[in-house]
This record gives structure tokens, sequence and C-alpha cells, in this order.
């Protein structure tokens, strides 16, 4: 199979940086509230959290795909991660699927330190449609960030286009800062759709296509809402979206849109608009 992908979007926490002093604005303009910055922060990390799990889970499952069929497979983590399969045959289903990355710090080859296990159960062959896999992080830190939480992905089979469509669902997520006592919790219902890279061994061509909608609670007691209006665009080689648009409203305040852009291109550039007003952003 294609990797046990080690890359997440942890870049995206800064979708809440600071407005360029090149924008058109003025003095009189109203500008992000700490509230706003906060849960924009919040919300990306904590996304970028659960991606890593969304990229650990499904290619730990493509993995025992390509294991119980005598396949090779290309692995990004070096010696990181130790998959097991239980029970390994052909026949018995569900499996128990478990990514362990040991007890200390390993450097996988994105740059990022994991410790800690991905557990997975997984219904059936992970691109047949009906595939469920049920993953339960035990003990998992990302960049010593730990990761609590159950993620469900679905193989909803292939649209119109032949592009196969996973639900990816997110309850009870928790993303606790390195200090111990800092967190922010996180919800999210979304839909990828993989719209290339899928019949490829190169672990950094994947693509797809992101809609849906996401809810938390950021480290300061803020509720806040997010809704993706245009799909967001993400590229396994680029660390940032590429194109798309998602609208954050946080208790209290009004709602902020966050636009990547129109065409897929791998940059860092975003921009905030806030009662009509644009701010440019570099994340």
């Amino acid at each position: 199979m294609k990797k046990i992908a080690c890359i997440i979007f942890i870049a995206m926490t800064v979708v809440a940086c600071k407005k360029d002093n090149k924008d058109n604005n003025n003095n009189q303009n109203p500008v992000p509230t700490n509230d706003i910055i906060v849960a924009a922060s919040d919300n990306a990390l904590s996304n970028g959290m659960f991606d890593d799990v969304f990229k650990q889970g499904s290619s730990g499952t493509r993995k025992m795909d390509d294991s119980l069929g005598g396949k090779s497979s290309y692995n990004t983590l070096n010696s990181c991660a130790t998959i097991t399969i239980t029970p390994f045959d052909l026949v018995s289903w569900p499996k128990t699927v478990t990514v362990d990355f040991g007890n200390t710090n390993c450097l996988c080859n994105d740059g990022y330190y994991r410790r800690g296990k991905l557990v997975m159960t997984v219904t059936t062959w992970y691109h047949d449609s009906g595939c469920v896999v049920t993953i339960v992080p035990q003990n998992y830190y990302v960049n010593d960030h730990k990761i609590e939480g159950q993620k469900v992905i679905t193989n909803l089979g292939r649209n119109s286009q032949q592009h196969l469509r996973y639900s990816v669902v997110v309850t009870n997520g928790k993303v606790t800062d390195p200090n111990g006592t800092t967190y922010r919790t996180w919800n999210s219902s979304r839909i990828h759709e993989w719209i290339s890279g899928e019949g490829t061994w190169n672990p950094w061509d994947d693509e797809y296509l992101i809609t849906g909608n996401a809810d938390g609670v950021t480290r300061t007691g803020k509720p806040y809402t997010v809704v993706i209006d245009t799909p967001l665009n993400i590229y396994t080689g680029c660390k940032w979206i590429r194109s798309g648009q998602l609208t954050l409203t946080v208790q209290g305040n009004p709602p902020v849109t966050v636009n990547y852009g129109t065409t897929p291109v791998c940059d860092n550039v975003a921009v905030v608009t806030i009662n009509g007003v644009n701010y440019t952003i570099n994340m």
C-alpha cells in the first residue's frame, strides 16, 4: 500500500495570526477579537491533530490490506511505528489494527515527534464500500500534545466520478497542550473525497476535497462552530490548505470567513473577512 502517512496540517494553527500591515483597512475597521483569535487557533490545532489521526488510521488499514494480501507497502515512518493485525488472516472480521509508536517520542519523517498508540477496529477491507474503521488513541501524543477521543471512518463507496468518499466523524475530541493542563475540545462531521493519488505508491500525492462542519470549546471556555462553505482542497505534499472557504462563529462575536483561494495553490496566504472587511494573513 502507499504509506503510513506521517504528515499533519499543524501549520493551520496560524489561521489566527495577525493581519498583514499591507491590507486596505483603516483604524476604524474591526479587528479580530481575542475570542476569535483563540478559537481560530484552537480549531486549527484540533483539526490538524485529528487529520493526523485520519492519516495514521487510513494508512494503517491500507497497510493491513497489503499485509494480508502479501504485498509490500511504502513506509514513511522508518522504524517509528510497529503495526500489528489481529487476527492475521483473510477471513476473520472485524480485525484490530494497532499502530504503536512506542512509549517515548519518535521523530517521524515529517519532522514531528509521536508516541503512544492508535487502536483501530476494522470491519472489512479498507477499499470496500461499507468498511468502518473506529480509531481510539491510547496515550497518543504528537509533539507532546495529547490527543483523545474517537474517530470513525466509513467508506461510502465511489461517486459518479469514481472517487472514493469517506465519512469522517470525531466525537469527544480533546487536545491537551504539553503543559498537561490547558486543553480544547472538538467534534466534527466531514466527508473526504479522494480525488487523486489513490492508484500510486507515492505517499505525498494524495489529494482530498473536504466538506462538513465542526464545533468545539476553546481553551478559554468559548463555544464555537465551523462550517465549510466551499470544499477545502488538501494535498499531502503541501502543508497548507490549498483552496476553499470556511466560516468560523464564536459565541458573542460576528462570523468570520477564511478564504484559502479558488484555485488549488500551495501557498501560505488566506483572506479573513470580518463584518465585510478583508484581512490578508500569512499562515
